[in-house]
Formats: C-alpha cells, sequence, structure tokens
C-alpha cells in the first residue's frame, strides 16, 4: 500500500481538479474550427473591403470624368447659341418677336436673354425682369467684363439685382466695321432648375452618393442641399486637385468631417472642378451582409462538423478511457492486470479527427476562393472587371505574350439610359456582354472596362484576326433584337502588343486613340491603329 500512497501523491489525484478526454479533444476541435471560420471571414472581410473601396474609386473617378466632358457639351452649346444671335443681332436689330422666339426654342438652355449696348446699358430682354428693364445700365462683375474683355466669356456666378445667383454666357457685337458694339447674354439662375443641375441631379442616390461642382474660387455651384451654394469648400483635398487641373480620385474627409471615395475632374472651359463621391460607411454596410451570408451558409456546415467530432471524441475517448480505468485500477489494486485493452485504435481515430478538421477548413477555403473569384468579376454583366483586366494586361506583357487589345463603347449609351431608364441601360450592358462571349474565342478574355465600356484581350492572333473577331462582334451587337427596339451600335479600337507598344499604358493608349477615331468617323466601325506609321486607320 505505501507504493500505492506513493504513486498517487505523484499523480496529484486527489488534490487536482480533471478533465476528461473527450472534453479536451471538444473543446481543442471546436476552437480550431472557430478560428478557421473566423480567419476565412477576416479574409473575406478584407478582400471584400479592399474590391469595394477600389470600384467606389474608380467609379466615382469614370463619373466625374464624364460628367466633366458632358458640362462641356453643354456650354459650347450654350456658348454657339449665343454667337448664332450675335451674328445675327450685328447684321439688323432684331424685332421684340423674334427674340421672343428665339427665347422659346432655347428656354431649356437660359433663363433670360439680353442685348446690351457697348455701355452696358440693355436695349432688348426676354422675359422681363424687375429690375433689369430695357434701359437699364448693367452693373454687375459679369456684364463689365464682358464689355472689358469684348469677347466670348462664361462668368464666374455673381448675385444679381434680383438676388439670385447667376452664370452668364455672352458674346460680344461687332458691326461691319469691326467697331464694338455691345454684347448678347443668356443667363442662368443656378438655384433654379437649369440644364445643368438636371444632368448633375441623376447621380443623387438614396444611398447617400452624390455630385457636387465648384467655380475655379473655390466655391459651391451646385449641390444637392441648396443652402450651401456659394460657400467655399476650397480646403477639401478633391477641390484643391481638380482646381490644380488634375483628374483622379481619392478618399478624403469634407469640411463637415465626413469621410467619401470620391472621384474629381476638371472642365476645362470655365475651370470649374467637378466632384462625385460615395460615403466610405457604404462599405461597412457591404461587409455586415458579407458576414451574414457567410453565417448563413457556414453554420450548417458547422453544426454538421461539431456533430461528427463529438462522436469522433466520444470513440477517442471511450477507447482511451478504458485504458485510463483499467491503469487506474491497477494503480489502486496493486495488482498486475492480466487483459491488456485494445489500443490500436487509437492512431485511426486520431486521423478521423485530423479528416474531420480538414474537411472544415477545406470548405472554408472553398468559399474564400469563391469570394477572391467574385471580387474579379463585375457584377452586372458577369465579365471579368477593370481590376481583372489591368493585371492580365501587365501579366502578359511581362511573359512578353503577343495579344491584341479591342476596346469598345456603346454608342449614344446615355441617350439609352436617359430616354428608357438605368434599369433598360443594364439589360443593354448585360446583352452586349452576352455578345461579346459569344462572338470570341475560348481562349479570349473579355473585361467590362468602365461603365458603357468594354475590352476584349485577343491571345496568339495577328491584327487580321483581331480585326476579324472585332468586325464579327459589331455586325452582331447591330443585329441583336433588344428591349429598346431601336440598334444598339458599337464602336471598336484595336492595338496589339508588341507592335503598337512595350508598356500597358502605351497598348491602352493606341486603342483609346482608334477608339477614338471610330467615334469621330460617326461610330458603329472598326478602327485598326497603326503605329508603324503614326496613324490609325479605319476598317471598311
Amino acid at each position: 500500500m505505501a507504493l500505492y500512497g506513493a504513486i498517487e501523491k505523484v499523480l496529484g489525484m486527489t488534490k487536482r481538479k480533471t478533465y476528461t478526454l473527450r472534453f479536451i479533444l471538444e473543446l481543442l476541435v471546436l476552437f480550431s474550427v472557430l478560428l478557421t471560420v473566423l480567419i476565412g471571414v477576416i479574409s473575406s472581410i478584407r478582400v471584400n473591403t479592399a474590391s469595394l473601396t477600389a470600384n467606389f474609386l474608380e467609379n466615382n473617378f469614370h463619373y466625374a470624368r464624364k460628367l466633366a466632358s458632358n458640362t462641356t457639351e453643354v456650354l459650347q452649346g450654350m456658348q454657339n447659341a449665343m454667337d448664332a444671335l450675335a451674328l445675327r443681332s450685328s447684321r439688323q436689330p432684331i424685332p421684340p418677336a423674334d427674340l421672343q422666339d428665339w427665347f422659346a426654342a432655347n428656354k431649356n438652355l437660359f433663363h433670360s436673354i439680353l442685348i446690351a449696348d457697348a455701355q452696358g446699358t440693355i436695349r432688348q430682354i426676354v422675359p422681363m425682369v424687375e429690375g433689369a428693364e430695357p434701359g437699364t445700365k448693367l452693373t454687375s462683375p459679369a456684364a463689365k467684363q464682358a464689355i472689358l474683355l469684348k469677347k466670348h466669356l462664361i462668368s464666374k456666378p455673381y448675385v444679381g439685382v434680383t438676388g439670385r445667383l447667376i452664370l452668364l454666357v455672352s458674346a460680344p457685337l461687332f458691326d461691319h466695321q469691326g467697331q464694338y458694339k455691345g454684347f448678347v447674354g443668356g443667363t442662368i439662375y443656378l438655384e433654379d432648375s437649369n440644364v445643368l443641375n438636371r444632368m448633375l441631379k441623376e447621380h443623387f442616390y438614396g444611398d447617400g452618393s452624390y455630385v457636387y461642382v465648384v467655380d475655379e474660387d473655390g466655391r459651391l455651384i451646385f449641390h444637392p442641399v441648396q443652402a450651401r451654394l456659394g460657400e467655399s469648400v476650397a480646403m477639401n483635398p478633391a477641390i484643391q486637385k481638380a482646381l490644380a487641373r488634375e483628374n483622379g480620385s481619392a478618399e478624403v474627409v469634407n469640411s463637415k468631417g465626413d469621410s467619401f471615395f470620391a472621384g474629381y475632374a476638371y472642365e476645362p472651359i470655365t475651370g470649374w472642378g467637378i466632384v462625385s463621391q460615395t460615403p466610405t460607411s457604404r462599405v461597412n454596410e457591404s461587409n455586415l451582409q458579407l458576414l451574414k451570408s457567410l453565417l448563413a451558409t457556414a453554420l450548417p456546415f458547422l453544426l454538421i462538423n461539431i456533430g461528427i467530432v463529438w462522436l469522433l471524441a466520444k470513440n477517442i475517448s471511450n477507447s482511451l478511457s478504458r485504458l485510463a480505468h483499467f491503469s487506474g485500477g491497477t494503480v489502486k489494486t496493486g495488482r498486475k492486470s492480466t487483459e491488456i485493452p485494445m489500443t490500436t485504435s487509437k492512431i485511426y481515430e486520431v486521423q478521423k479527427l485530423y479528416q474531420s478538421t480538414r474537411m472544415a477548413m477545406r470548405l472554408v477555403n472553398k468559399r474564400l476562393i469563391k469570394l477572391q473569384t467574385e471580387v474579379r468579376i463585375d457584377g452586372l454583366t458577369r465579365l471579368y472587371n477593370r481590376k481583372m483586366f489591368d493585371y492580365t494586361l501587365q501579366d502578359r506583357i511581362k511573359n512578353k505574350i503577343p495579344f491584341s487589345l479591342v476596346l469598345l463603347d456603346i454608342d449614344h449609351f446615355k441617350k439609352i439610359n436617359d430616354t428608357y431608364g438605368h434599369v433598360m441601360g443594364d439589360e443593354v450592358l448585360k446583352l452586349v456582354s452576352k455578345t461579346m462571349l459569344e462572338q470570341t474565342r475560348e481562349d479570349d478574355l473579355c473585361f467590362r472596362y468602365g461603365g458603357e465600356e468594354f475590352a476584349i484581350l485577343i491571345f496568339d492572333a495577328n491584327q487580321k484576326l483581331a480585326s476579324h473577331i472585332a468586325e464579327r462582334l459589331r455586325c452582331a451587337v447591330a443585329a441583336l433584337e433588344n428591349p429598346t427596339t431601336s440598334t444598339i451600335t458599337i464602336s471598336l479600337g484595336i492595338a496589339s502588343f508588341p507592335l503598337d507598344g512595350s508598356k500597358p499604358i502605351q497598348i491602352v493608349t493606341a486603342a483609346d486613340q482608334a477608339l477614338y477615331l471610330s467615334k469621330q468617323q460617326g461610330r458603329n466601325q472598326t478602327t485598326l491603329f497603326t503605329s508603324a506609321r503614326h496613324d490609325v486607320e479605319a476598317l471598311p
């Protein structure tokens, strides 16, 4: 018995709290499974955050640049209208009825039309405005600047005699001898509904995204909250870059302390800065939805896995428990057992436990791989996205794999959106994407480049074959039956590596120049960039 007491004292059987092997195994496996799921969730959220951040920045940049281009077109249209009126007025006085008719035809552009002499006195104005009747001398900074410069002018916003915030678009008047006779001008009331804010308001969504515009001094001239018009936001980092004639995107904190993903662009005619931005909180909302989706997907597998582990732990513990009971009985009785328990099942059960844990890890990894694949795919068209395009282009050039790049753009896509709505516009994008996949080869890769722009990488193909594929696609799109009931056309530009450049930016620029020429020459055509002749040629 002395031997028994010594052994018992060493093992601490009477003083230490003990745990069953089954409990330890269940706790260990549960911890491992939960840790694996946690790692998968954290990795997924990080990937999702990075992808959404890149997408929001890229989308807002492209939209701001598009709005800057559209704004330039609208302003040029206004200036052309003033030029036409100035030309007619310089020949002979315009009868009031004719001026009224001209204003009625252009009231979508201007709130009022006026003709002033070289001293700034109003000779004619339509419609009549209190405080600015014929015979009234204009004293606004815009009128003085128009008289001083004697040239075309789009003024800075100013407060008129009516208390409105006004933009003046003017053109000079000269007689047949070239003597300055005054100017014609069209006014835009920035606080009222006008052609500019109607165009810019299209981006105001319920998710907090919106567009705003500042003049060259950094003062707001368009904002969803009209009370802020005229407020200076020149210290905003995005505004500073836009007014420095830069186009780009960045994560910024505005004057109210709110964080946004902002895209900014410079409008060259007026020097305005245009910013399109989305709250960074959108990423947190998306991550919360992703977390719910992951938990909903993984929970059944987690419960099944825990059930399997419980059974395995029970089998392992039962086998080892019998061995422990035999050993304990031997120590307590001081007698040697003549029956040796089976221990060969120990290795098998541990292997099964390992396999079960590995199965859980595989399920999580499979989900992670699926998520990583999803972030490379454009959600609307199911084509590869811009991020995947940049990676593939760099990889092929790095490995010196010849290819041809086709850039294409849906002609008049904004008109489709304006006429049929964004839902129908999305259907057109999906239809064109499907046609791209049908008309290209199995090894070719199709991408959504941005907005209504797409790209195709054609591998192991000379320019002739690439042109053939591009033309086949163009004809197929033009022949599509689509929900708009009107013909959809595309313009395409082609460049090849290494013929047209050795860097990604060179190839993309070459294809973009070819695409630009396709649009200039009337759209619905394919243009091939030929660097050897420093020119681009349109395919017949």
